[in-house]
């Protein structure tokens, strides 16, 4: 196995400068002043992965893997495409990069000494903001000085995997931390972090998700969606020879396994089709599976076992009018469910709950009221909060170290990608594996400190559903598709697209290739909404945590930013006055607010107690409800008054629903599928217009009134697998 330095995390939109080159992996160029070349895109990620470890001996056998995604060929491809590597930089007129050949082991790339002889990106910051997580220099490892070690010939089983996984993997493993070299030299004291080796653990095709490792590390509970798309847990040995057997078998969705601190009991999570949620307790390896209680509000809860065995802690949503998750307290006794007290974070949402080692501290992420997120540790035995981890990323995931001194933490934020280690006391970061590919949920064993991990691929294509029932894929560039949005005149459509490695908005025209609209880094899209004239989008964008409606005018690409509260937004309207209504959570509630971006007049509360506006799609109604209810109240906008209430063939999400003139368009969600359906104003019959198999839980959707059809995202190639990082240094 070739260890590589740590810090490898490929970011393709960002430029950097490496000597005198400028590279730009998003456009496949490097340019040195006013002379570009642009390379094929295998050539760009070897050159990536080189610069990532510039001065560092990296292997052919890491390289093949890297450039050539798992796929094995012959080692002259390699040869002809260092070649073209060294011509291109030639070309461009580069005198400080040098590509050497290693005799017997691989590349290196060396820069000169000169000014800028270090990687950067183009666009760095010249110093950390107040409050920000970013490491300053000093926090940061440098790359050892001497050789790589050789790296070792993989198995004939690890060859014969499935190509997707095998891919993956085979790249994980290139970016493992080489502990040994550098945790020595560190000036300070710190808990060391071990190198892991990374195996496979399910390869099974399709969905295996909520990995939980019991307390001695010997297996691994999971969910695993089978044919019939219901999950079902299953256990798997963690050795060498590893067998499954199924835990459960039903035709309901079980999920979120957690081990009993005695590893004799796994709690989870059960759901039927139509979201009714419980939480059950079943003895392991067999054992008659009791219910302990119902779900409260939240239909996936994070679980996690008190210390001594004799309750769950689990996340619920008690006021079905604040909407706000809180951690509860759930005994096996029988007693009723009752809220954990923590520290005070007035209506914050608080999750993911996990217990220390030790039992002494609990760590929880919470979404603080103005936008904020953080991990918060807190002392159970005097509910006194002890540190606060700053995030920028909701899609965090962690678990306890062995030592209990620090924390792994998947996506930690979008700077952040990949698998990493935060020290809880002293707030440094540490990057134990590159965020190639998209890591999920993770457990760590107590006793052995081996982790297990999500690691999941697929895309989403927007589809077109036509009144016919015919359909037909729209967008299917192998990316991730969502929010379709037509035009007003029906002759182009917005959508959000991570084409590019990150999200953004995309405008898809008659005769005329797709393109980006959007130039947000870091940030999360949802809401399209179309001005009136179709010159304009609306959308609400999450950067930093910071959630804010953003306008980008279509001619120019010109984003303005038009709120700056920061405060958690869905579902905007723009009004036929150019206004905007959209639903705000306040410190308490979610309520209807009105802006005006032209007059600059503060914004004005319209309705309280309200998550949902909308137009009808003629923009004559306004309507406005609750997610997860089946009415909408209308008023109208043409100046006539009147108002009155719209019965819905589909529980509310985020504009699952459509109002046509003629027609109300629905997508009723029974996820992982919707089924699209069309209900007349007039007589209320109902028509099936066809089932998305798989999509988005938001289940957003756009019509074409003029003629019927609906616009989704679908998933398609879905891949969810699990691998397991054993410590080679455990703690």
């Amino acid at each position: 196995m070739n260890h590589l330095a740590t810090g490898f995390d490929v970011n393709p939109d960002q430029e950097m400068v490496v000597g005198d080159v400028t590279v730009c992996p998003s456009l496949n160029r490097i340019a040195l002043g006013e002379r570009q070349r642009r390379i094929e895109p295998r050539i760009m990620q070897v050159l990536v992965l080189l610069v990532r470890h510039q001065g560092q001996s990296v292997s052919r056998e890491t390289l093949l893997h890297h450039g050539w995604g798992g796929v094995f060929v012959a080692e002259d491809s390699l040869n002809r495409c260092i070649f073209q590597l060294r011509r291109a930089l030639r070309d461009v007129g580069s005198i400080r990069l040098r590509v050497e050949t290693i005799p017997k082991f691989g590349y290196a790339l060396f820069v000169d000494d000169g000014p800028a002889a270090a990687a950067v990106p183009a666009d760095a910051p010249p110093a950390a903001q107040p409050g920000s997580t970013v490491p300053v220099p000093s926090e940061l490892p440098a790359a050892p000085s001497g050789p790589a070690p050789a790296p070792s010939t993989p198995s004939s089983d690890l060859l014969r995997l499935r190509f997707t996984l095998a891919a993956l993997l085979l790249v994980l493993v290139v970016g493992l931390v080489t502990g040994a070299y550098w945790w020595g030299g560190r000036p300070v004291p710190i808990s060391a972090v071990p190198v892991f080796d990374v195996l496979p653990l399910t390869l099974e095709p399709g969905m295996d998700l909520f990995p939980a490792l019991s307390p001695d590390g010997e297996m691994a509970a999971y969910a695993a969606r089978n044919s019939f798309d219901d999950f079902d847990l299953i256990l798997r040995g963690t050795g060498p020879n590893g067998r499954s057997v199924s835990l459960t078998n039903t035709d309901d969705h079980d999920r979120v396994p957690v081990w009993s601190p005695r590893g004799d009991s796994i709690a989870f999570v059960r759901s039927d089709r139509d979201w009714n949620c419980a939480i059950y307790v079943i003895a392991v390896p067999v054992g008659k599976e009791q219910r302990v209680g119902p779900c409260l509000g939240d239909m996936l809860p994070n679980l996690v076992w008190q210390p001594d065995g004799k309750a769950l802690i689990f996340t619920a949503i008690p006021d079905a009018t604040v909407k706000m998750s809180r951690l509860m307290v759930m005994p096996l006794d029988g007693a009723a469910p009752f809220l954990l007290p923590v520290p005070p974070g007035g209506n914050a949402d608080d999750w993911v709950p996990a217990y220390s080692p030790d039992g002494t501290s609990l760590a929880f992420a919470r979404a603080w009221p103005e936008g904020r997120l953080s991990i918060m540790v807190m002392d159970v035995r005097t509910d006194r909060e002890l540190h606060q981890v700053p995030l920028d990323s909701s899609s965090v995931n962690f678990d306890w170290s062995v030592d209990g001194r620090g924390l792994y933490l998947t996506n930690a934020s979008r700077q952040r990608k990949g698998l990493w280690y935060v020290d809880v006391q002293t707030g440094r970061w540490h990057q134990v594996m590159p965020g190639i590919g998209q890591m999920g949920r993770l457990s760590v064993a107590r006793a052995r400190g081996n982790l297990a991990m999500e690691i999941y691929r697929g895309h989403a294509d927007v589809v077109e559903i036509m009144a016919d029932s015919q359909r037909r894929t729209l967008q299917g560039s192998g990316a991730n598709e969502s929010e379709p949005q037509l035009s007003p005149d029906g002759n182009a459509m917005a959508f959000v697209s991570d084409r590019t490695g990150e999200p953004q908005v995309w405008l898809a025209e008659k005769d005329r290739q797709p393109r980006p609209v959007t130039s947000l880094q870091g940030a999360n899209m949802a809401a399209l909404r179309w001005s009136a004239d179709g010159r304009s989008l609306l959308f609400v964008a999450e950067v930093g945590m910071l959630s804010d409606l953003y306008r980008v005018t279509i001619a120019d690409e010109m984003i303005t930013r038009l709120t700056h509260d920061g405060h958690f937004k869905m579902s905007p309207a723009w009004m036929p006055d150019g206004s905007i209504r959209v639903a705000i959570r306040g410190d308490a509630t979610w309520d209807i607010w009105s802006i005006d971006p032209t007059t600059g007049k503060s914004p004005e509360k319209i309705e309280e107690n309200r998550d949902y506006v909308d137009l009808s799609a003629d923009r004559t109604l306004l309507l406005v409800g609750n997610t997860g209810s089946r009415q909408l109240t209308w008023t109208a906008l043409d100046g006539q008054g009147g108002s009155g209430t719209i019965d819905l063939p589909a529980a509310l999400r985020q504009r699952n629903v459509v109002v046509c003139p003629n027609t109300i368009y629905a997508a009723r969600m029974n996820l992982p599928s919707a089924e699209v359906v069309a209900v007349d104003r007039r007589t209320g019959a109902e028509r099936q217009l066809g089932v998305v198999q798989r999509t988005e839980p938001r289940g957003q959707i756009s019509v074409d009134c003029d003629t019927g059809s609906v616009f989704m995202a679908e998933l398609v190639g879905q891949e969810s697998d699990l691998v397991l990082l054993n410590p080679v240094n455990p703690e």
